[in-house]
Protein backbone atom coordinates (compact mmCIF):
# COMPACT_ATOMS: atom_id res chain seq x y z
CA UNK A 1 0.00 0.00 0.00
CA UNK A 2 2.44 2.23 0.65
CA UNK A 3 4.02 2.26 -2.77
CA UNK A 4 0.77 3.49 -3.74
CA UNK A 5 0.12 6.23 -1.63
CA UNK A 6 3.47 7.18 -2.88
CA UNK A 7 2.45 6.75 -6.46
CA UNK A 8 -0.26 8.72 -5.82
CA UNK A 9 1.42 12.14 -4.21
CA UNK A 10 4.32 11.71 -6.88
CA UNK A 11 0.68 11.78 -9.46
CA UNK A 12 -0.36 14.84 -7.89
CA UNK A 13 2.56 16.58 -7.86
CA UNK A 14 2.82 16.62 -4.04
CA UNK A 15 5.45 15.29 -1.65
CA UNK A 16 4.93 15.69 1.98
CA UNK A 17 5.54 18.51 4.21
CA UNK A 18 5.72 18.71 8.30
CA UNK A 19 2.42 19.09 9.87
CA UNK A 20 0.55 17.49 6.69
CA UNK A 21 -1.86 14.60 7.16
CA UNK A 22 -2.98 11.78 5.36
CA UNK A 23 -6.21 10.13 5.42
CA UNK A 24 -6.34 7.01 4.44
CA UNK A 25 -9.75 4.82 3.72
CA UNK A 26 -10.18 2.10 5.70
CA UNK A 27 -11.18 -0.54 2.86
CA UNK A 28 -7.71 0.30 0.53
CA UNK A 29 -6.05 -0.92 4.15
CA UNK A 30 -8.15 -4.16 4.48
CA UNK A 31 -7.29 -4.97 1.14
CA UNK A 32 -3.78 -4.70 1.42
CA UNK A 33 -4.48 -6.81 4.45
CA UNK A 34 -6.14 -9.37 2.74
CA UNK A 35 -9.46 -9.10 4.24
CA UNK A 36 -11.47 -9.55 1.29
CA UNK A 37 -13.74 -12.76 1.70
CA UNK A 38 -16.33 -14.79 -0.93
CA UNK A 39 -19.43 -14.93 0.80
CA UNK A 40 -22.09 -17.33 -1.24
CA UNK A 41 -25.18 -16.59 0.54
CA UNK A 42 -26.82 -13.88 2.85
CA UNK A 43 -26.86 -16.33 5.62
CA UNK A 44 -23.31 -16.86 5.42
CA UNK A 45 -23.08 -12.97 5.54
CA UNK A 46 -24.61 -12.65 8.51
CA UNK A 47 -22.58 -15.96 10.01
CA UNK A 48 -19.22 -13.72 9.10
CA UNK A 49 -20.81 -10.26 10.78
CA UNK A 50 -20.94 -12.01 14.18
CA UNK A 51 -17.85 -13.91 13.81
CA UNK A 52 -16.13 -10.51 13.55
CA UNK A 53 -18.35 -8.38 15.74
CA UNK A 54 -17.62 -8.17 19.88
CA UNK A 55 -20.96 -7.78 20.53
CA UNK A 56 -24.18 -8.32 18.44
CA UNK A 57 -26.58 -6.06 20.30
CA UNK A 58 -29.43 -6.51 17.78
CA UNK A 59 -30.31 -8.44 14.43
CA UNK A 60 -32.65 -6.36 12.32
CA UNK A 61 -32.36 -6.05 8.44
CA UNK A 62 -28.41 -5.57 9.38
CA UNK A 63 -27.02 -6.83 12.42
CA UNK A 64 -26.29 -3.95 15.14
CA UNK A 65 -22.75 -4.63 16.45
CA UNK A 66 -19.68 -3.28 18.35
CA UNK A 67 -16.54 -3.03 16.72
CA UNK A 68 -13.45 -2.03 18.11
CA UNK A 69 -15.45 -0.58 20.30
CA UNK A 70 -17.39 1.17 17.84
CA UNK A 71 -21.51 1.10 17.25
CA UNK A 72 -21.36 0.05 13.68
CA UNK A 73 -23.99 -2.13 11.64
CA UNK A 74 -22.67 -5.33 10.47
CA UNK A 75 -19.09 -5.69 12.49
CA UNK A 76 -17.71 -2.63 9.41
CA UNK A 77 -18.14 -5.33 6.87
CA UNK A 78 -19.23 -4.07 3.79
CA UNK A 79 -19.95 -4.99 -0.14
CA UNK A 80 -19.36 -2.10 -1.81
CA UNK A 81 -16.83 -1.80 -4.22
CA UNK A 82 -15.83 -5.37 -3.94
CA UNK A 83 -15.84 -7.81 -6.87
CA UNK A 84 -19.20 -9.48 -6.88
CA UNK A 85 -20.11 -12.02 -4.38
CA UNK A 86 -17.36 -10.80 -1.52
CA UNK A 87 -16.99 -8.60 1.11
CA UNK A 88 -14.50 -6.43 2.77
CA UNK A 89 -13.76 -7.00 6.61
CA UNK A 90 -12.68 -4.09 8.95
CA UNK A 91 -8.65 -3.51 9.31
CA UNK A 92 -7.09 -5.57 11.71
CA UNK A 93 -5.24 -3.24 14.00
CA UNK A 94 -5.71 0.27 12.91
CA UNK A 95 -3.74 2.38 15.06
CA UNK A 96 -0.83 0.00 14.81
CA UNK A 97 -1.13 0.30 11.48
CA UNK A 98 -1.39 3.70 11.23
CA UNK A 99 1.69 4.20 13.16
CA UNK A 100 3.45 1.78 10.90
CA UNK A 101 2.43 3.80 7.91
CA UNK A 102 3.45 7.32 9.87
CA UNK A 103 7.04 6.01 10.47
CA UNK A 104 7.46 4.91 6.79
CA UNK A 105 6.43 7.40 5.36
CA UNK A 106 8.38 9.95 7.59
CA UNK A 107 11.51 8.21 6.99
CA UNK A 108 10.52 8.33 3.23
CA UNK A 109 10.34 11.74 3.11
CA UNK A 110 12.26 13.22 6.04
CA UNK A 111 9.55 14.47 8.28
CA UNK A 112 8.79 14.82 12.08
CA UNK A 113 5.45 15.96 12.26
CA UNK A 114 2.88 14.10 10.39
CA UNK A 115 -0.66 12.62 10.72
CA UNK A 116 -1.92 9.40 9.82
CA UNK A 117 -5.96 8.71 9.80
CA UNK A 118 -7.84 4.96 8.99
CA UNK A 119 -11.26 6.24 8.35
CA UNK A 120 -14.21 4.68 6.85
CA UNK A 121 -17.73 5.60 6.43
CA UNK A 122 -20.27 6.01 9.13
CA UNK A 123 -24.10 6.39 9.79
CA UNK A 124 -24.91 8.92 12.88
CA UNK A 125 -28.39 7.19 14.79
CA UNK A 126 -31.33 9.72 13.99
CA UNK A 127 -29.12 11.71 10.82
CA UNK A 128 -29.77 10.77 7.19
CA UNK A 129 -26.18 10.18 5.23
CA UNK A 130 -23.29 9.29 5.91
CA UNK A 131 -19.64 10.69 7.21
CA UNK A 132 -16.32 10.09 8.09
CA UNK A 133 -14.88 8.64 10.65
CA UNK A 134 -11.71 7.85 12.48
CA UNK A 135 -10.85 4.44 13.20
CA UNK A 136 -7.50 4.60 13.52
CA UNK A 137 -4.96 7.64 13.58
CA UNK A 138 -1.44 8.52 14.71
CA UNK A 139 0.96 11.67 15.38
CA UNK A 140 -1.48 13.80 16.57
CA UNK A 141 -4.29 14.48 18.91
CA UNK A 142 -7.74 12.53 17.56
CA UNK A 143 -9.43 13.73 20.86
CA UNK A 144 -8.84 17.25 21.74
CA UNK A 145 -9.74 17.67 25.54
CA UNK A 146 -10.65 21.33 25.90
CA UNK A 147 -11.80 21.15 29.21
CA UNK A 148 -11.55 23.86 31.58
CA UNK A 149 -10.64 26.34 28.31
CA UNK A 150 -13.53 29.51 28.30
CA UNK A 151 -16.24 30.66 25.98
CA UNK A 152 -16.02 33.82 24.44
CA UNK A 153 -18.19 34.69 27.22
CA UNK A 154 -15.42 33.23 30.02
CA UNK A 155 -17.56 30.36 30.93
CA UNK A 156 -15.06 27.31 31.33
CA UNK A 157 -15.98 24.35 29.50
CA UNK A 158 -17.32 21.45 31.48
CA UNK A 159 -17.76 18.40 28.79
CA UNK A 160 -16.19 19.59 25.67
CA UNK A 161 -13.32 17.39 23.83
CA UNK A 162 -13.23 17.99 19.88
CA UNK A 163 -13.56 15.20 17.66
CA UNK A 164 -10.45 15.94 15.43
CA UNK A 165 -9.71 12.46 13.80
CA UNK A 166 -13.44 12.33 12.87
CA UNK A 167 -13.53 15.61 11.48
CA UNK A 168 -10.88 15.49 9.22
CA UNK A 169 -12.10 11.80 8.39
CA UNK A 170 -15.28 13.68 7.35
CA UNK A 171 -13.90 16.09 5.75
CA UNK A 172 -11.89 13.85 3.40
CA UNK A 173 -14.62 11.48 2.94
CA UNK A 174 -16.42 14.47 0.71
CA UNK A 175 -13.39 13.65 -1.56
CA UNK A 176 -13.09 10.00 -0.94
CA UNK A 177 -16.81 9.99 -2.12
CA UNK A 178 -19.12 6.91 -1.38
CA UNK A 179 -19.61 5.10 -4.87
CA UNK A 180 -17.19 4.75 -7.97
CA UNK A 181 -14.89 8.06 -6.95
CA UNK A 182 -11.59 5.61 -6.72
CA UNK A 183 -9.71 7.84 -3.77
CA UNK A 184 -7.88 6.30 -1.50
CA UNK A 185 -6.06 8.97 0.06
CA UNK A 186 -6.52 12.64 1.14
CA UNK A 187 -3.46 15.16 2.03
CA UNK A 188 -5.19 17.56 4.20
CA UNK A 189 -2.35 20.62 5.09
CA UNK A 190 -2.78 23.18 7.64
CA UNK A 191 -4.93 21.47 10.32
CA UNK A 192 -5.52 23.12 13.63
CA UNK A 193 -4.74 20.07 15.48
CA UNK A 194 -1.95 19.28 17.96
CA UNK A 195 0.57 16.97 16.64
CA UNK A 196 1.75 14.15 18.96
CA UNK A 197 3.91 11.04 19.15
CA UNK A 198 2.05 9.29 21.34
CA UNK A 199 0.60 5.61 20.78
CA UNK A 200 -2.83 6.31 20.57
CA UNK A 201 -5.67 3.44 20.87
CA UNK A 202 -9.55 2.76 20.76
CA UNK A 203 -9.70 4.23 24.38
CA UNK A 204 -9.06 7.71 23.22
CA UNK A 205 -12.36 7.75 21.24
CA UNK A 206 -14.47 5.57 23.27
CA UNK A 207 -17.08 6.72 26.03
CA UNK A 208 -18.68 3.78 27.64
CA UNK A 209 -22.50 3.52 27.49
CA UNK A 210 -23.05 4.00 30.73
CA UNK A 211 -21.40 7.58 30.56
CA UNK A 212 -22.54 8.44 27.46
CA UNK A 213 -24.93 11.22 27.35
CA UNK A 214 -27.71 8.86 25.06
CA UNK A 215 -27.53 6.26 27.63
CA UNK A 216 -31.12 7.29 28.46
CA UNK A 217 -32.15 5.61 25.23
CA UNK A 218 -29.72 2.24 25.23
CA UNK A 219 -31.10 -1.22 26.26
CA UNK A 220 -29.17 -3.43 28.63
CA UNK A 221 -27.95 -5.13 26.32
CA UNK A 222 -25.46 -2.14 25.45
CA UNK A 223 -25.25 -0.55 28.71
CA UNK A 224 -24.03 -4.00 29.96
CA UNK A 225 -21.17 -3.55 27.31
CA UNK A 226 -17.87 -4.99 28.63
CA UNK A 227 -15.05 -3.79 25.83
CA UNK A 228 -11.81 -5.50 27.94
Amino acid sequence: MLLSLSKALADAGESLKDQDIIVITSKVVAYSQGLLRQIPSREAFRDLVKQEADKVLEEGDMVLTMKNKVLIPNAGIDNSNTPEGNVILWPKDPFGYAREIRQSLMNQFGVTDLGVVISDSHCQPLRMGTSGIAIGWAGFEGVEDVIGSEDLFGRKMKYTKIASADNLASAANLEMGETDASVPYVLVRNAKVIFSDKDFSEDDYFIHPEDCIYRGLYNQNLTSYDPS
